[in-house]
């Protein structure tokens, strides 16, 4: 059986929800904590990723660079973000899902101004939610040293 975008867009679900992980039990202090001012803090990463979904979403529907500070999103309270954060990631997913849920993964999308095969735009996206997850894992252990990544995240 060949590897199909369906599979590509569930991987999404999933990277998604390993992020999601980080946030369990994480501190109002961990949330606006920064290792140094030019990085994010929890809180940004999270309003990060909303205008990231947000973006992809739009340049999927329109074929163009979407317009990014449009979608930047402002909120800064951490449980509305997550909402924000759950929200902007299930309106993608659906939108993927009913366009190219069964589309050929060498089909051409336009992704943050980026012409790309589906397959890779779709990994392209499942490597936001690893890498912003990895900020977040630092923060925590950095203002935890006790904090258990591999028990926390991994079970």
């Amino acid at each position: 059986m060949s590897f199909t975008s369906e599979e590509l867009i569930n991987d999404l679900v999933q990277t998604r929800n390993h992020f999601l992980k980080h946030l369990r039990g994480i501190t109002a202090e961990q949330t606006e904590w920064k290792p140094y001012p030019e990085c994010m803090s929890v809180k940004e990463i999270l309003a990060h990723l909303v205008c990231d979904d947000r973006s992809a979403l739009d340049g999927l529907r329109s074929g163009m660079e979407p317009d990014y500070d449009a979608h930047r999103e402002q909120e800064r309270d951490f449980g509305k973000l997550v909402e924000l954060l759950h929200q902007s990631h299930a309106e993608l997913i659906g939108y993927l899902k009913e366009r190219y849920g069964t589309s050929e993964l060498d089909e051409k999308v336009l992704i943050w101004g980026q012409e790309r095969k589906l397959g890779a735009a779709l990994a392209f996206l499942t490597s936001e939610d690893y890498y912003h997850a990895g900020q977040v894992a630092f923060i925590r252990m950095a203002t935890n040293p006790e904090w258990d990544y591999y028990c926390e995240i991994f079970g």
